[in-house]
């Protein structure tokens, strides 16, 4: 059931209606915006209504936005039958700077902070490279199993990941005319195929724009990052393996990285995976208060 507090949030772009469901906290709280990763929409911060990552920061008085990037979620035109390129350039030239600038712009005087699981914090992070006007503004970073490349893990996992992902699934893709996450349950959304080709050659290569040839690595020189946390499941081997997120964080450059591993037994109740430990009503006992305290403690 939706939220009755809930609003909805219409961000026009040209030829695209990109949707952000907002959650009001208190004005003394702070302003968190979500975003989510490939193959999923904003869903994965709210599984259950209100509940999941959005309930514990609303309930401690925080606004969270949540934004359903193009062709996600409840986001128009829907990716089945756009007629706009759903493309990975586009999402970070000009997606999240219209979301960041307008939550800077609507709340002044609270800090902002931002948030990203999977590629939607590879896609944050190059957006706030490429607008370091725009990361001035930020608080603070979460990121939730967040990598760009994968370079750990066991062999025979990297076997598996380079078959499957990388071979077996953008055929399917090519033959469907998007990846469909949904109908093999590999996440709550379908993803375009142009978005997924980018990921992967991010993934394998260097870390510049495919269209207009940006160098990310290099500007990144020039940044200073805000504090950011960044939380890696103990059984994500493939899409968010503790290694990988890691070498994330370093690739940002020196700035204040806490890197947590959710483990069972080590403050966890049970083995986290990519998306459960977003999803997983668990998570709400484990591991989101120590989101929730690092927040307030930078907030302060």
């Amino acid at each position: 059931m939706e939220d009755p507090a809930m609003e909805r949030l219409s961000l026009n772009l040209d030829s695209v209606e990109l949707q952000l469901r907002c959650f009001a906290g208190s004005p003394q709280g702070a302003v968190v915006l979500l975003v989510h990763g490939a193959l999923e929409d904003g869903r994965v911060f709210h599984p259950r209504g209100d509940q999941g990552l959005v309930g514990v920061l609303t309930a401690a008085g925080h606004s969270v936005y949540v934004l359903d990037l193009r062709g996600h979620g409840a986001s128009q035109p829907r990716l089945q039958d756009a007629a706009v390129e759903v493309t990975q350039h586009r999402v970070i030239t000009e997606d999240l700077p219209a979301a960041l600038a307008l939550l800077q712009e609507r709340h002044r005087q609270q800090p902002l902070f931002a948030g990203g699981h999977g590629w939607g914090g590879v896609w944050l992070a190059s957006a706030l490279i490429r607008r370091p006007d725009l990361l001035a503004g930020i608080a603070g970073l979460l990121q939730f199993a967040v990598r760009r490349g994968q370079r750990h893990g066991s062999l025979f996992t990297r076997f598996a990941s380079a078959l499957f992902w990388q071979r077996l699934l953008p055929l399917l893709g090519h033959a469907k005319g998007l990846i469909p996450a949904r109908a093999m349950a590999l996440g709550s959304a379908d993803e375009s195929t142009a978005i997924y080709a980018a990921n992967l050659a991010w993934m394998r290569g260097e870390w510049r724009d495919l269209e207009d040839g940006f160098d990310y690595a290099s500007a990144i020189a020039e940044l200073a990052w805000p504090p950011s946390l960044y939380l890696a499941g103990e059984t994500d081997r493939q899409q968010g393996h503790v290694g990988d997120v890691r070498d994330f964080a370093r690739e940002l450059g020196p700035h204040d990285a806490q890197i947590v591993l959710l483990q069972k037994g080590q403050g966890c109740s049970r083995r986290y995976g990519h998306n459960d430990l977003l999803t997983h009503p668990q998570a709400e006992v484990d591991h989101f208060p120590l989101v929730l305290s690092w927040l307030e403690q930078h907030l302060r």
